[in-house]
């Protein structure tokens, strides 16, 4: 389906860094080898980023972190159109983030929790922490966005745990990483060099493959979906995105369209159902590409 494939595992660190838990690149040419390039900023890899896909031909980019909110985020913030590009487009001009990787991802989620109205976000250090963003879990209220988008409710009933979009910090946590990326990927779909041929799955696209031989799809992917122990690398985070990328590379063009959860056979009010939960994917939450 491409003649080159970019993985990217994203860091939100607050400092430049190498090695384990920072920014790694992989990209796979079609009839090639995968090979895995460290970054240590932000900068840098959107650098990198944007030189892999300016090339001729079909691009895959997959970034590993959530492009999208449970439904009702942007509706809630009181942002208008599109609820996906709308959000993006917010934080495209709230977050800083500067070449040593200095940013202000906490006082942003802090801003939103007081907009929403509820502490929606949470997890910072002690000394970022106030009144609209804790440190901790905040108990749950009856107002509440839902604590996870369509596709993570869909992974942990398969016995598989993806963190929440609002969890900020700690272990597994990808709530900064979603709020650091999300900027970096609006820049790079509006980049002139680049912009005619960008589209965003399942955003822009619907839950399909779009069509064209010059075509960048950018999506959302997860790396601990799939086995890399057979990647020769020191470090994980270089072999899940080396074996992600070839996994990806053996895909059919069905991987981009995830079946109906239902038969054809079901009853009407249930074909209604799931045709709301595809209209809520495909306009804010957006997918988890290779998940069906």
């Amino acid at each position: 389906m491409f003649d080159r494939i970019v993985v990217v595992d994203w860091s939100a660190n607050n400092t430049p860094k190498v090695g384990a838990d920072s920014i790694w690149v992989a990209h796979l040419d079609r009839g090639g080898t995968a090979i895995a390039v460290n970054h240590r900023t932000r900068h840098r890899a959107f650098e990198a980023v944007l030189a892999l896909a300016a090339v001729p031909g079909r691009v895959l980019l997959g970034f590993d972190f959530p492009l999208g909110h449970p439904a009702g985020f942007a509706a809630r913030l009181g942002l208008a159109g599109e609820p996906w590009a709308a959000t993006w487009a917010m934080l495209a001009d709230l977050i800083t983030d500067d070449a040593r990787n200095c940013n202000n991802r906490f006082e942003v989620a802090a801003e939103m929790n007081r907009r929403l109205g509820n502490l929606q976000f949470w997890a910072a250090p002690p000394r970022l922490a106030g009144a609209h963003l804790t440190t901790t879990r905040p108990a749950r209220g009856a107002d509440d966005l839902p604590e996870f988008r369509t596709v993570e409710r869909h992974l942990r009933d398969q016995g598989r745990y993806p963190f929440s979009v609002w969890h900020l910090l700690g272990a597994g946590s990808v709530g900064s990483q979603s709020l650091t990326g999300i900027p970096v990927v609006e820049r790079l779909r509006h980049h002139p060099s680049i912009r005619d041929r960008v589209r965003i799955w399942p955003f822009e696209t619907g839950l399909r493959l779009p069509t064209g031989h010059d075509r960048i799809v950018v999506a959302e992917v997860w790396p601990s979906a799939i086995r890399f122990d057979h990647v020769q690398h020191p470090v994980k985070d270089a072999r899940q995105v080396i074996a992600l990328a070839q996994w990806l590379a053996e895909q059919p063009a069905d991987v981009f369209a995830p079946p109906a959860a239902n038969s054809p056979t079901v009853l009407a009010e249930a074909i209604v159902r799931e045709a709301i939960v595809r209209e809520a994917i495909v306009r804010e939450e957006g997918w988890i590409l290779g998940v069906t």
